[in-house]
């Protein structure tokens, strides 16, 4: 007991450091602007806007799994509802931290908030999340209150089941209704965020949670965990499919900005032509989660996901940075044909106090909150 002690003190303090150096980075974005990030007419969303997108849709996906009990009433799964339900609100302040700071200053968001534009995809995104961010919240308060089944506490569940749904479809829709970028344009962008919210999330609820079971030796019962990872494998194999069918029809175009878009698809590298990061972040792990054995273990399991997470990141930003590389309109009179874009350290630092307040979240809940309490 006195080690586990030791060992969580030990962690808080490394937390507490991101959380100083995130502060300090705070207060440079406030104080300097957004010159800081390195982007430009061209470039416009980067790295912080990036891993908003990463973690928003994890946080739908965990709601999204969360229905299971509290929306559709699988008692068995009730142990995992208030961990799920306490992760997607603490994955989404951290996807918070990311856009605000991304924004150059945090109340932009609240001026966004408060003065809408209906029409405005991106408004429609903030203002769901926004949404289903405070339903979370009440609807954990009132689990740890002890009231799982009220009929105030069932509406509340379904309305985040909801929201979760409808987000990821917003933010695809953000880019997807972009006419100038084609490879952006389409349903394509908004299917794609859900299904890839889905997985995410999963991937996320089994690492973070068998990592804790390893940690604490006791909890939920670690058979569950197979059925988990069962549905795990079926929304990895979703994915897959999609990610075929998408190259397919990429590769089959002759549209003249999709073969602009090849010549910088590949920001992270290739094998044989397919992305690097998709190879190893998602078709690797979906062929280990067949076999049985991987599926079955510990290891198995927190290794396919963590694939899942790293690659998923990895996905995004190439989607993101991919479909703006080629100046179009004016800009391509003064820019060359491709723009070339790494993060600047405060753009890395951004995503560091991201995670840090995102982890600081988790552990708190962890320690304090009882996380795998269920209903009598």
């Amino acid at each position: 007991m006195s080690a586990k002690k030791g060992l969580f003190s030990i962690w808080m303090a490394i937390l507490g450091i991101i959380i100083l150096i995130g502060l300090y980075t705070t207060y440079k974005l406030f104080t300097t602007g957004h010159v800081l990030f390195n982007t430009n007419d061209v470039i416009i969303w980067s790295l912080p806007l990036g891993v908003y997108i990463y973690l928003a849709l994890a946080s739908s996906g965990l709601t999204i799994l969360a229905a299971l009990p509290l929306v559709f009433g699988i008692r068995k799964y009730e142990p995992f509802a208030k961990r799920l339900v306490f992760l997607a609100i603490a994955t989404l302040c951290g996807a918070f931290v990311s856009i605000g700071l991304e924004l150059g200053n945090v109340f932009h968001m609240i001026y966004i908030m408060f003065s809408p534009n209906l029409s405005s995809p991106i408004w429609w995104m903030g203002a769901i999340y926004g949404l289903e961010l405070i339903v979370l919240i009440v609807k954990f308060g009132l689990m740890h209150k002890g009231d799982w089944h009220s009929g105030f506490s069932k509406a509340l569940a379904t309305a985040s089941f909801i929201l979760a749904l409808v987000a990821p479809l917003m933010i695809g829709s953000v880019f997807g209704i972009t006419e100038s970028r084609v490879t952006y344009f389409g349903p394509v962008m908004s299917i794609y965020c859900l299904l890839m919210a889905f997985m995410s999330g999963t991937a996320l609820f089994l690492f973070y949670s068998l990592i804790v079971n390893k940690l604490n030796g006791n909890g939920v019962p670690i058979e569950l965990y197979d059925e988990f990872t069962l549905i795990f494998t079926y929304a990895t194999a979703v994915v897959v499919g999609f990610t075929l069918l998408k190259f397919a029809i990429e590769s089959a175009t002759v549209v003249p900005e999709f073969l602009v878009y090849h010549q910088f698809e590949h920001a992270f590298g290739a094998i044989r032509g397919l992305h690097t990061e998709v190879l190893l972040g998602l078709f690797l792990p979906f062929v280990l989660l067949l076999f049985p054995a991987v599926r079955k273990s510990v290891g198995g399991k927190i290794a396919a996901s963590a694939l899942i997470l790293v690659g998923t990141l990895f996905m995004h930003m190439e989607i993101l940075l991919a479909g703006q590389s080629h100046p179009v309109g004016p800009k391509a009179e003064q820019y060359p044909e491709f723009i070339n874009y790494f993060p600047s350290i405060w753009e890395f630092l951004v995503f560091l106090f991201a995670l840090g307040i995102m982890l600081l979240l988790y552990s708190l809940g962890e320690r304090f909150l009882n996380l795998t309490e269920a209903p009598e």
